[in-house]
């Protein structure tokens, strides 16, 4: 690609092969800056005018298969005066293609919270969107797991809904973790919940998801609690470039420039003044 007097045109072919014929095909860019527009095969999917969030495009219905050539071809036009700072311009961040069975976890469909902790025990609440995308209506089934640090199943749990063809089903789980072992600044220590999605006892689809079992609240007389303890916040203001290096989300460039602020005693980041990249949270 490239990109000239603000205006860039990007092109990409790929192939897929005769197995992958049934699935489902979707592209996601984490970011493109910006008014992109999207065309597959000479067929537009799509347009984007903000150039920092997360977006996808389902590709499934003009994708070709059995080894065909694809042709995925961006537009992006970027706008004068734009912001404040160098904004950088094009795809700059990571794109992923992404082929799911007909039944399969909706984009950023798991949602997991933890309403109740204590030292005995953590309630951990999973929900999951579950799309059937299919010909013909589904009963789905989705085992939740939580396993801890060694990948030990700690806690399971399985729900079962019917998920009509063309719709989907949102399935919710209240698992229990014994004597959690808490994530804190010094100890970061992470459980990952795994979400399975299954058709007639099999798995169609998964999905692992970070967990820090951790209690926070911010207080009038004490400030910021953390797991009962006040924690001070010393924080930066972080752009998304880095530096020298442009708008480009390179993931070790990502992870040195929070190395460097570790170092200086930072343990809070406000991202300005938009979504940072998705390789950032995954880090922190």
């Amino acid at each position: 690609g490239y990109l000239n007097g603000g205006l860039g045109w990007y092109r990409k072919t790929f192939t897929l092969p005769a197995s992958a014929s049934g699935r489902r095909v979707f592209v996601e860019f984490e970011g493109v800056y910006m008014n992109s527009e999207v065309w597959l095969n000479g067929q537009s999917l799509g347009r984007r005018p903000y150039g920092y969030s997360t977006f996808q495009y389902e590709l499934t219905p003009l994708v070709r298969f059995g080894g065909e050539p694809n042709v995925l071809a961006v537009r992006v036009q970027v706008q004068q005066p734009s912001t404040r700072w160098y904004s950088g311009a094009g795809i700059y961040r990571h794109v992923w293609l992404t082929v799911t069975e007909p039944v399969h976890i909706a984009h950023w469909g798991t949602f997991v919270t933890t309403p109740t902790v204590s030292d005995w025990q953590a309630d951990v609440r999973v929900q999951t969107e579950v799309l059937n995308q299919g010909a013909a209506d589904a009963q789905v089934e989705v085992e939740t797991l939580i396993r801890d640090g060694r990948n030990v199943v700690v806690a399971r749990q399985s729900q079962t809904s019917p998920a009509a063809a063309g719709g989907g089903a949102t399935l919710s789980s209240t698992l229990v973790v014994p004597r959690p072992r808490r994530w804190s600044i010094a100890a970061p220590y992470l459980y990952t919940v795994e979400s399975l999605v299954k058709v007639g006892g099999q798995v169609v689809d998964a999905e692992r998801t970070p967990l820090g079992i951790r209690t926070f609240e911010f207080t009038n007389e004490g400030g910021f609690l953390l797991n009962g303890s006040r924690v001070p916040l010393q924080g930066v203001c972080q752009h998304h470039d880095l530096g020298p290096l442009g708008a480009a989300a390179y993931d070790r460039a990502i992870e040195r420039q929070l190395e460097i602020l570790k170092s200086m005693g930072v343990n809070a980041i406000r991202t300005s003044h938009n979504p940072p990249a998705p390789k950032l949270l995954e880090l922190c």
